[in-house]
């Protein structure tokens, strides 16, 4: 993490995101580590160890901590309306994510040359719009009712 003087300088919605990119790495990593467990050890096929792997696994960590240390003041709904919540934002992040890949690679020289970019476009379009999602409608303090 960036020393911490420079850390406290920045703004709260910068400490935030670099929070929510940390916390996306460990969920990147409970995934991948996951799946690899399902496949290898419980004999599961890619796909179904990845719907496993991805949706419940890496998910519900990245729900979880970006709920406990993220926006850990803005718990004000209960835990199941912001999973909910979060899992409606993450694939329509996910959906944002594929588009831009299949879009680049189907009509970028560049992209169809190498479609790993597209994957790293993709990540940092899906990665805006799930941080967001998270920040604005999952996250949100509740407004106060008159």
């Amino acid at each position: 993490m960036l020393p911490r003087r420079i850390y406290d300088r920045l703004p709260e919605g910068q400490q935030q995101f670099l929070k929510f990119c940390i916390v996306g790495g460990i969920g990147f990593v409970v995934d991948a580590g996951s799946l690899s467990i399902l496949t290898r050890e419980f004999g599961l096929g890619p796909v179904i160890g990845r719907v496993l792997s991805q949706f419940v696994f890496g998910m519900t960590t990245t729900f979880l901590l970006n709920r406990s240390l993220t926006f850990r003041d803005k718990r004000g709904d209960s835990i199941l309306s912001q999973y909910l919540r979060f899992a409606l934002a993450n694939g329509v992040g996910n959906l944002i994510n594929f588009g831009t890949h299949a879009l680049l690679v189907a009509n970028v020289a560049f992209f169809h040359r190498i479609p790993e970019m597209g994957i790293v476009v993709g990540t940092a379009f899906g990665l805006v719009f799930n941080f967001i999602g998270s920040k604005y409608f999952v996250f949100r303090v509740p407004s106060p009712r008159p």
